[in-house]
């Protein structure tokens, strides 16, 4: 009898439940009594197949951001551009991303994921045709923008569809698999970056993104037609989401602009008052449940603001740490871009082989021993770096990017876990967002923070010594501030708990 009743429920009703599992919702009390039915959460089909095509958007997004890394003096030789002009080229993708992230996890939550992939590869691909037709540095940086409109929906769903189609008990291997593929493209885009700088033009460098995101486009459309949107049964509210995105841009864009405008200046002090006004709106729509997105007491979670912040210090040393190293390898060491692509997959190596074991240990052991011995190691691989000189051997970088990598590794896919088992399963679309949020946030602070303390400590020491020396001093200095934010983030690691729990939302949410 419960054969026949779930079949004509399942030909009259092909809804997400339907057409994945039957859902309890849909039986009667005394059914649900006698027969076993499973969550949702544990029987999606081809889950793989969808996690493939978000994977491969996010090696996408890694691997060009990874590529740029090594273009950045190339690009500055060709366009005549100072380190700070050619830093947009990395800046400007990291601010529009982070702008929209949260404006697309909200977005998803009703559109569903097989649209926010389709617009995604579509939008990358798009912005990967204009980068590589550009004729002057501010039309690559303008490419770059549509660029990462696609990456800004990339991050912002990767996490969330991620959690939905893994069962709760996987959540860590899915995620540890996601963080994996993040390190892949970290991994191959220093290689391929160096090689095809020496051998073709820098445009293939974004030309190589054309073939991937047809396959990425091609899977999104089959596969995704099987997991319509959820419908949680509420609008989408976007003003909490715009308002705080207008207020990260705005501050993460004047702290850019210092290095051309003192900290004074009325353009500097406008975006700023422009980013506290947001800031303002968004807690108050936020505090009422009516029109929150997420809900500001959330943050009453001390594993989710604990997840949060432990990010972001991470996040921010490695922007800082890592935007001056090839510099250091090509200007100061004299090396070509293929051999400082050799250097720089040392730490995505080490993230792509311990990011997934790392992430199935935290399903059984727990998130607080590995996040905390994972940024401890990943800060004193930070600390190696300021004791490089100008006569260093190969060994002090290589040893202190492989500590990076191995802490990062270990780290990230626990944090990621904790974080996205804080919140309830209808809340992941946007919580995903505020995870990739939070990771553009660190990239881009640490990109502004660390090209500002170079440029200032590199000009004053410019009269009492060479280039190289005055290169040395801007880059230890930057170093050192990236260790010590790196270390930041370690009482936030072993003083939240150590499984994942979530907050309850108003009913209104």
């Amino acid at each position: 009898m419960f054969n026949n009743i779930k079949g004509w429920l399942e030909r009259a009703f092909p809804t997400y439940e339907s057409k994945l599992c039957l859902s309890k919702s849909f039986l009667p009390n005394t059914l649900r009594r006698h027969t076993k039915v499973m969550s949702t959460e544990t029987h999606i089909p081809n889950r793989y197949k969808l996690f493939a095509v978000g994977a491969i958007g996010t090696f996408m997004g890694t691997l060009d951001g990874s590529i740029m890394n090594v273009a950045l003096p190339t690009l500055s030789d060709k366009f005549g551009a100072g380190i700070d002009l050619v830093a947009w080229v990395a800046l400007a993708y990291a601010l529009t991303t982070v702008s929209l992230l949260l404006v697309f996890g909200a977005w998803t939550e009703n559109k569903g994921y097989g649209f926010a992939y389709k617009f995604a590869y579509l939008f990358f691909i798009g912005g990967s045709i204009l980068c590589a037709l550009s004729t002057g540095i501010y039309s690559l940086i303008a490419g770059r923008v549509v660029q990462a409109v696609g990456a800004a929906m990339f991050q912002a769903v990767g996490a969330g569809m991620v959690s939905d189609v893994f069962p709760r008990k996987e959540r860590g291997k899915g995620i540890g698999m996601m963080v994996m593929m993040v390190s892949a493209g970290l991994m191959f885009g220093p290689p391929i970056g160096g090689f095809m700088l020496s051998y073709f033009s820098w445009q293939w460098l974004f030309l190589i993104n054309i073939p991937l995101g047809l396959v990425g486009l091609y899977m999104a459309n089959r596969y995704f037609s099987a997991l319509p949107p959820r419908g949680h049964g509420r609008e989408t509210r976007l003003v909490g989401a715009i308002t705080l995105s207008l207020g990260l841009f705005c501050f993460m864009l004047g702290l850019s602009i210092m290095n051309d405008y003192s900290i004074t200046d009325w353009r500097v002090l406008g975006l700023w008052l422009i980013s506290l006004i947001s800031a303002v709106i968004f807690t108050r729509y936020e505090s009422q449940p009516k029109t929150a997105l997420i809900g500001i007491e959330i943050f009453r979670n001390r594993q989710f603001s604990s997840s949060v912040a432990a990010m972001l210090a991470v996040f921010i040393s490695l922007a800082g740490a890592i935007i001056l190293v090839p510099f250091y390898l090509e200007r100061i060491k004299g090396l070509e871009p293929k051999s400082v692509g050799m250097y720089l997959v040392i730490l995505p190596v080490l993230m792509f082989m311990i990011a997934p074991v790392s992430g199935r240990l935290s399903d059984k052991i727990g998130f607080r021993f590995l996040t905390s011995f994972g940024i401890t190691v990943y800060a004193f691989g930070i600390f190696m770096l300021s004791w490089l000189t100008v006569d260093s051997t190969p060994t002090v970088l290589i040893v202190s990017l492989g500590l990076m990598g191995l802490g990062q590794g270990i780290f990230g896919s626990p944090n990621s876990s904790a974080f996205m088992g804080s919140v309830k399963e209808g809340q992941r679309a946007i919580t995903s967002g505020i995870l990739s949020a939070t990771r553009n946030i660190g990239m881009s602070v640490g990109i502004a923070l660390a090209t500002s303390l170079f440029t200032i400590f590199e000009a004053r020491y410019v009269g009492g010594g060479g280039a190289k020396e005055a290169f040395m001093n801007g880059y230890h200095i930057v170093a050192l501030v990236s260790f010590a934010i790196a270390l930041l983030g370690l009482p936030f690691c072993f003083t939240r708990a150590n499984r994942a729990h979530h907050v309850d939302v108003p009913a209104g949410m």
